[in-house]
Formats: C-alpha cells, structure tokens, sequence
C-alpha cells in the first residue's frame, strides 16, 4: 500500500490486520490531530443541501479538505444528513 505525497495519510501511521481468519490485511490509518481544545475554529450555521466538501471550498478552497471539517465535529453521526440549523466547527488549518 503506498501513501501519496500530499494526502491526508502522508504523516500517519499505518497498521495492517485482518477482522477474520485467513482473510487479506486491511489497512488502518492512524492519524492524529493537534488538541482539539487548542484548535481555534468558526462555527458555521448549517444550510440544508449543503455538503461538507463544499464548505470545505468555502473556508479552505480546497474541497477535499472536507474529511477535517467531520473530524472536527464528532456529534455528527451522518455527514450525508446533517439536519438544518447544525452548528459545525470550522478548524483554522
């Protein structure tokens, strides 16, 4: 498994195990932020039909930054069905 420059997995660790007997490795990516309760953030009202790859654009421009906008707001359990009127944490990154 190679991990690309530039990807989000570039400082990770990378583990491999198996969850069943004799089945093939699958790869787990270990990786870590700086504390969360360090981290200055904005908080974002949450529009229905938006998409966190789109504010992701919006803050970072970069929509594929959008995995740090999840990461930062565990409560959210579907990031495909955030409900309206969701306060997100946006990262300063």
């Amino acid at each position: 498994m190679s991990i690309f420059s530039g990807s989000r997995y570039e400082y990770s660790t990378v583990d491999f195990f198996s969850v069943v007997a004799g089945e093939s490795e699958n790869p787990t990516v270990f990786y870590e932020f700086d504390d969360l309760g360090l981290t200055s953030y904005q908080n974002h009202r949450y529009l229905s039909g938006e998409r966190l790859d789109q504010l992701a654009y919006r803050y970072y421009s970069r929509p594929e930054m959008w995995w740090i906008i999840a990461e930062y707001n565990p409560q959210i359990d579907d990031h495909e069905n955030i409900p309206n009127g969701t306060i997100l944490r946006i990262p300063s990154v």
